[in-house]
């Protein structure tokens, strides 16, 4: 694992920028406290972001135990919201969560106007998908660097 034995920490000590690592569910944690050690000696550059939260338990426990900075829902929670009153439940409460504990939410695979719509009358302000662009290689962006 790239955080065992401080590999992780020596490729980001020269780094003068924000870094946010971001964890899966599909990540198995043995044990949260090691790898909570782990990330702070990272240092303050580098935050945290749980990845899929409500594809299953163990997301809700990864944030649960890591106290990340930013947590993305899951795109099951976002699609169709504006028609599904249990999603939109949902997502209250993990507004909630987030508004307690400091955490920003971030929707993801927001694809179209009634899904952003309705998560911004529900107050999550970050989002992520097709809606907003497609992907696209680093070769065909136009980042307006001049040599």
């Amino acid at each position: 694992m790239l955080l065992e034995h401080g590999r992780l920490a020596r490729l980001l000590s020269e780094l003068r920028r924000l870094i946010v690592l971001e964890i899966t569910e599909h990540v198995p944690i043995d044990d949260y406290a090691t790898l909570r050690d782990a990330i702070a000696a990272l240092g303050h550059q580098v935050r945290l972001a749980i990845d899929d939260a409500g594809a299953g338990f163990a997301s809700f426990r990864h944030i649960l135990e890591l106290r990340p900075d930013f947590v993305k829902l899951d795109r099951e929670l976002v699609r169709d919201i504006q028609s599904d009153p249990s999603r939109q439940a949902l997502v209250v409460g993990m507004r909630y969560f987030a508004q307690k504990t400091g955490c920003t939410l971030i929707s993801e695979g927001v694809e179209t106007d009634a899904e952003r719509a309705m998560l911004l009358e529900l107050s999550i302000e970050f989002g992520q998908g097709y809606l907003f662009g497609r992907p696209t290689p680093v070769a065909e962006l136009s980042l307006g660097v001049t040599a």
